[in-house]
C-alpha cells in the first residue's frame, strides 16, 4: 500500500471511529436525559406520597394484593372486624381511616352484611372509603352508597364525608400521572397513583 493509499485508510478509519463514537455519545446523553426526566417526573409522585403520609391516616386494603407506591405506608387486612380495623397498635393515634376495598379482577369476597359493615364505618365512623374494580359496583349501588347511572368504563369510586361526598371513576383517568411514570406501570397499578395523586389535588381529607 502506497503511502497515498495509507493516508486515505487512516483518515477514513479515523472517521468511522469518529463516528461511532458520536453515536454513542448521543445514547448515552438521551439515556441520562431520560433518567433525570424520570426523577424530575417521579418527584411528583413522591411528593403527593409524602403528603399523603404526613396526614397520618390508617390506610387500610381488604380484598386482592394492592401494589401502590412503594413507599406509601398502608396495611392489609383480610376481613372487616373491629379487630382488624383497630390495628395492632391501638394506642397510636390517627388523623382518620381509609378502607380500600381492592377488586380488580372481582375477586375480593364481599356479602350484604360486609356492604352493610363499610355503610357504617363510612357514615357513622367517618371513614373514607375507595373501591377499586368494577364487579362489585351494582352491589354498592343498592347497598345505597350512590344512585347515579355510570358508564361501563367505570372501575373506581371514592366516598368520603359520611357519604355525603363521593367521586365516581375517581381514579379511571390515569392523565395526572406523569407520562414518564404512566409508561413504567403496570395497568393494574396505575388506579393507586391515581389515588395518591387525587388525594393531593382533590383534599379527600
Amino acid at each position: 500500500m502506497n503511502a497515498k493509499r495509507l493516508i486515505v485508510f487512516t483518515v477514513f478509519t479515523l472517521i468511522l471511529i469518529a463516528f461511532f463514537v458520536w453515536i454513542i455519545g448521543v445514547f448515552i446523553n438521551d439515556a441520562s436525559r431520560k433518567r433525570r426526566l424520570w426523577r424530575e417526573k417521579a418527584q411528583d409522585v413522591t411528593a403527593a406520597v409524602e403528603y399523603v403520609n404526613s396526614r397520618q391516616y390508617d390506610i387500610m386494603v381488604y380484598g386482592e394484593n394492592f401494589d401502590g407506591p412503594k413507599d406509601l405506608i398502608t396495611r392489609k387486612i383480610h376481613n372487616l372486624e373491629q379487630d382488624s380495623l383497630v390495628g395492632p397498635d391501638p394506642d397510636f393515634v390517627h388523623y382518620g381511616h381509609v378502607l380500600i376495598i381492592n377488586d380488580i379482577t372481582g375477586a375480593a369476597p364481599m356479602t350484604e352484611e360486609m356492604w352493610g359493615k363499610v355503610h357504617d364505618l363510612l357514615t357513622l365512623d367517618d371513614y373514607i372509603v375507595i373501591y377499586f374494580g368494577s364487579a362489585k359496583l351494582p352491589q354498592m349501588q343498592e347497598a345505597g352508597f350512590f344512585f347515579d347511572v355510570y358508564s361501563d368504563t367505570t372501575r373506581s369510586i371514592i366516598l368520603w364525608n359520611r357519604g355525603a361526598s363521593y367521586d365516581l371513576g375517581f381514579a379511571d383517568n390515569p392523565s395526572i400521572l406523569p407520562d414518564v411514570v404512566l409508561q413504567s406501570l403496570t395497568p393494574g397499578r396505575i388506579p393507586s397513583f391515581v389515588m395518591v395523586m387525587k388525594m393531593v389535588e382533590k383534599h379527600y381529607f
